[in-house]
């Protein structure tokens, strides 16, 4: 049997039983942990984080060409993630330390000339908001966005709520 056969033959037991062999899961884990370290140290990226999405999408869509079954694939490229990020040591900041106003530090002015809500100009004298609507509207979205469930929090995201 051909190399070429072999890793064929390998790659469809793989699909049928969803899941990949030990080796193969290590090997995997080691490229991860490696381009993203990498990426992360060229300045390729801002965050450690910041190759998760698209490394997930191509793990999936690779597997999916091996003939896996689309949610057993995505569930993988998760697991597989999320352990390459716990190798590094990667620590997943909270809803709101990835919010502009946290990153900002103290005594950093930012100067606007739009509201942060609905664009208008600012009048004279506002620094944020254009009117007190506006910044009690505003308020009010973050406190349902901290509230809310993963899938609300993404309806609301998407503004389909």
């Amino acid at each position: 049997m051909s190399k070429r056969a072999s890793r064929k033959e390998r790659q469809d037991r793989d699909a049928r039983r969803s899941k990949v062999g030990e080796d193969r899961h290590k090997a995997l884990l080691a490229n991860l942990t490696g381009v993203m370290r990498l990426a992360f140290q060229l300045g390729a990226t801002a965050s450690i984080f910041g190759l998760e999405g698209p490394l997930r999408a191509a793990i999936r869509s690779g597997l999916c060409l091996q003939g896996w079954h689309w949610f057993q694939a995505d569930m993988l490229a998760q697991g597989l993630l999320s352990s390459a990020l716990g190798q590094i040591g990667a620590e997943r900041p909270s809803w709101n330390e990835g919010q502009r106003e946290w990153t900002i530090e103290a005594g950093t002015l930012i100067e606007r000339t739009r509201c942060a809500r609905c664009h208008k100009k600012l009048p004279e004298g506002h620094h944020k908001f254009c009117s007190r609507i506006c910044n009690t509207s505003h308020a009010a979205r973050l406190s349902r966005f901290r509230q809310a469930d993963e899938e609300t929090a993404v309806r609301m995201a998407v503004n389909l709520d």
